[in-house]
């Protein structure tokens, strides 16, 4: 516990930071973290790693398969349907006589046949039906797989590549860039409060990463899959623009990346004595309100599946907060009884 002359003489140097210095701080924080995601960007350009272009497909991966399912669902129903009302496709294939007779001839040569010269002309007729249904489900399963986005410009890759390796360039050098903000939000403290820096660093670069991936790995493709039902159900076949896709590709996870943060920016301003557990507790429907409104906004699309998918988890995190600043007489009480 600090003395009292301590925490006068730090709040006299606190006095003593001038505005002024504030804005010095944050430029010399701002130019740090700049030449940190200008290190992660220049990594995705190394040739050899070809960084940029595999994250560019990565990204690609979870359209791929929602479209690929959806168009395999679709051959589905229109093969039952075929195969319900037993529709078939009358066919006639022509077949060179004179090869018909030397692949017959090769299964029976003692059999009498004319000679393939003399028939080298004509060709043999031979009606056929084929089931509709059992042609739909061959030609789906042996149909090539179809980019699952499409370019209406020639710029357009060209931009979507280098705003995918901005966004994979903050990536890794976020270590370095959380370090400068939480540096940033140290000077602003008092001495003995500095230490919540080195502390919640790590925390901090751990639910970032993880809301990144989860939403990569597990919201985009259920959120991109729920979506392709409405296409199903109006019946439209879908076709995903490059440029609209990875933005919601790259952006949607930079959002939940930092909306993970809320349960350590509550614990910290419980901490420095901003907020209290019970101010938390009390304005509760408060903030499930901004967060239903952070994420009407921050979400790309107006659908309300991608808002559902960033709200719930953010309502979830801010009880996290209210656990995690939770007084411990409180929780052994709560755990006793």
């Amino acid at each position: 516990m600090p003395k009292e002359h301590d925490l006068f003489e730090e709040e006299q140097s606190m006095v003593a930071m001038s505005f002024g210095d504030h804005i010095e701080e944050l430029r010399t924080r701002l130019i740090l973290a700049l030449m940190g995601l200008a290190v992660g960007v220049t990594i995705t350009f190394i040739p050899p790693l070809n960084l940029g272009a595999k994250v560019v497909q990565m990204m690609q991966q979870p359209a791929e398969n929602a479209l690929g399912r959806f168009r395999k669902n679709r051959a589905e129903e229109d093969a039952k349907l075929a195969d319900a009302q037993k529709l078939f496709t009358p066919m006639s294939v022509s077949i060179p006589a004179a090869d018909f007779i030397k692949q017959f001839q090769a299964l029976a040569p003692d059999l009498k046949l004319p000679s393939p010269e003399s028939v080298k002309d004509r060709s043999i007729e031979m009606p056929m039906a084929i089931a509709d249904a059992d042609m739909i489900r061959s030609v789906a399963k042996s149909s090539g797989t179809h980019s699952a986005t499409i370019s209406l410009s020639p710029m357009e890759p060209a931009v979507i590549f280098f705003m995918v390796c901005m966004v994979t360039g903050l990536v890794i050098a976020s270590p370095w860039v959380f370090y400068q903000i939480w540096a940033f939000i140290g000077a602003g403290l008092y001495r003995h409060e500095r230490h919540y820096v080195t502390t919640f660093l790590p925390f901090s670069l751990a639910l970032f990463l993880s809301g990144v991936f989860l939403c990569f790995f597990a919201i985009l493709p259920l959120t991109l899959r729920v979506l392709l039902e409405f296409n199903a159900w109006l019946g439209i076949e879908p076709s995903l623009r490059v440029s609209e896709w990875m933005s919601f590709a790259t952006f949607l996870p930079l959002v939940f990346g930092i909306c993970f943060q809320t349960p350590l920016v509550m614990y910290f301003l419980e901490r420095v004595g901003i907020f209290t557990v019970d101010d938390y507790r009390k304005k509760r429907k408060y903030a499930f309100l901004v967060i239903a409104v952070i994420a009407a906004v921050l979400t790309p699309d107006p659908t309300v599946v991608s808002q559902a998918m960033l709200g719930i988890p953010m309502v979830l995190l801010y009880e996290l907060g209210i656990i995690m600043v939770r007084p411990k007489k409180e929780s052994l009480a709560e755990m006793a009884s």
